[in-house]
């Protein structure tokens, strides 16, 4: 959507125009992995509350809006910024979606009259906690034992100032999308290790023939990073990405930062058994096993989850009308593959 005169809101702003008051924000009330996408390129808006402490970004397509993740706010405050969003997709006549987000969002947006359905489970690491030793980390810490005897090591990269590793970056994450087409998404959910490099932190595995994996860090709040992007070469070894991921948690905890997000596992509980919600119908149980096969859900859940989480909490797809119409669907869709122009 090109950037033309906002809504009938008066608090809708384009998130571009006010950056530095989002990030300000954020740092304060951030609490959600991807969070700070709203920072991204794509052409998110934002609507604020009275005070302009906390706001909730969305995406407008033809026949719906999509909100990405729980607003950022005091809990107290997020219902009055779920009913204000509802009021503006209903003033543009479009159906909302707000995904992944937590319980007192769905709770106030099913008190209002939406229709919530758990999705998955958000995944904490308490850094001050977090160590490879114990049987918790045994397959962390095998695997990444695995590939040091192939003699693979793990560090900190920085492509803003190293030439090498930003090429190192770039060539991973192009054989990595080599490896699947579907991994080519130019949505806001792609994986673009230079966006928001200025906010982010980039921790790597390296072996004879230069960087075979990475993962991508960015912030939640002040004292939390998302383990956002993990990204390897087909031919990385056992154990590459294992490694680049507890190096982060390593560097992470010996700065004083306090939680490490593995994000969102989709149809995952604690007690690690697999679950799809039966509540969406029959066109929203087609887009799910359509994500479900474009992102491969049970592969994602296999591996983040051998970092087991010492704090979880459930979310919610949470939708303005208990019918979701085919165009409605079709326009989440594009909202979730491709750019909007």
């Amino acid at each position: 959507m090109r950037e033309g005169k906002p809504g009938p809101d008066p608090s809708l702003t384009f998130a571009a125009q006010v950056g530095d008051e989002l990030t300000r924000v954020l740092a304060k009330y951030g609490a959600e992995a991807g969070h700070f996408t709203v920072l991204g390129p794509d052409p998110w808006q934002v609507l604020w509350n009275e005070e302009r402490t906390g706001f909730v970004a969305f995406l407008e397509a033809r026949h719906c809006l999509v909100s990405w993740r729980s607003p950022v706010a005091e809990p107290s405050q997020q219902a009055q910024l779920v009913a204000r969003l509802l009021r503006h997709a209903r003033a543009l006549h479009k159906q909302l979606f707000a995904m992944p987000v937590n319980q007192t969002t769905a709770d106030a947006a099913v008190a209002l009259g939406m229709h919530a359905t758990w999705i998955g489970t958000e995944c904490l690491i308490d850094l001050h906690q977090w160590s490879l030793e114990g049987g918790r980390r045994q397959k962390v810490r095998w695997a990444r034992s695995h590939a040091k005897k192939l003699g693979y090591s793990w560090r900190e990269a920085w492509p803003l100032t190293s030439r090498a590793d930003f090429d190192g970056l770039q060539r991973i994450e192009e054989r990595w999308k080599q490896e699947r087409r579907e991994r080519r998404t130019d949505s806001f959910l792609r994986n673009e290790f230079t966006e928001l490099a200025h906010l982010r932190r980039y921790f790597v595995c390296e072996g004879p023939t230069g960087l075979v994996a990475s993962i991508t860090c960015t912030p939640v709040n002040d004292v939390t990073w998302y383990l956002q992007d993990p990204v390897r070469d087909p031919s990385a070894p056992r154990g590459a990405l294992e490694g680049a991921m507890a190096l982060a948690l390593d560097v992470l905890r010996d700065e004083g930062y306090s939680w490490a997000s593995n994000g969102p596992l989709p149809f995952w509980r604690p007690d690690g058994v697999a679950d799809r919600p039966h509540a969406l119908g029959p066109l929203g149980d087609r887009v799910l096993t359509y994500f479900d096969h474009r992102y491969r859900f049970a592969r994602i859940n296999q591996f983040r989850s051998k970092f087991l989480p010492d704090e979880t909490w459930p979310v919610y797809v949470v939708r303005s009308n208990r019918f979701v119409t085919p165009r409605a669907i079709g326009s989440l869709v594009r909202i979730l593959t491709r750019s909007i122009d």
